[in-house]
């Protein structure tokens, strides 16, 4: 026969281990949630990328050949966004038959993997297996139409070492059919 200190012993342990288990189970929901907390240095877990890769090479393929072959230092990839590549990006590009064309270096770049878009950023150089050289600080490449944009400036220089400078450009993945849409400069030639 149990007596009334054992009694209410127990009650007092079964309401002790209510509270505890409701202070748990609240301090899970807590400390799962998604707000963006900051550390002593100022960071939020906003700032920091879901995904990172060092040394990536990434192949981008059309119709079973490859496209783009590119590398990096780093590479960094949040949900729903495009992937970021940084430090000595170089991108080998390829015609429709798997050929070599063209090499681009930037010092970073963003890939969007549904059109497999490519857009170069900073110190961009694109060079063709020709000899042409397209210098630029920003450079999209359309993985659609084939085609290099750019809207910045651009130094462009051919493989009689002629050198164009404009304000953007237009070209085939070759650079073979290229055109600088706003020209400027003198040239010394006599034609």
């Amino acid at each position: 026969m149990l007596n009334f200190t054992t009694i209410f012993f127990m009650k007092f342990l079964k309401f002790y281990l209510f509270i505890l288990l409701t202070a748990i189970q609240l301090m899970f929901v807590f400390s799962c949630s998604r707000e963006n907390l900051e550390d002593e240095e100022g960071l939020s877990s906003a700032d920091i990328s879901t995904n990172i890769i060092t040394n990536p090479v990434i192949v981008m393929t059309r119709e079973d050949h490859v496209t783009v072959r590119t590398r990096s230092d780093m590479l960094e990839k949040d949900n729903e966004e495009d992937a970021l590549l940084s430090g000595d990006v170089i991108a080998n590009i390829f015609d429709d038959f798997g050929n070599h064309t063209s090499i681009l270096y930037s010092d970073s770049a963003r890939l969007n993997e549904m059109t497999n878009n490519f857009e170069a950023f900073g110190n961009v150089i694109f060079i063709s297996d020709s000899g042409l050289t397209l210098k630029t600080n920003h450079l999209n490449w359309d993985n659609r139409y084939r085609l290099v944009t750019s809207s910045d400036s651009v130094m462009f220089t051919t493989e009689d070492n002629d050198t164009l400078y404009g304000v953007g450009f237009t070209s085939d993945m070759d650079l073979s059919h290229w055109k600088i849409l706003e020209p400027t400069g003198v040239t010394g030639k006599i034609f």
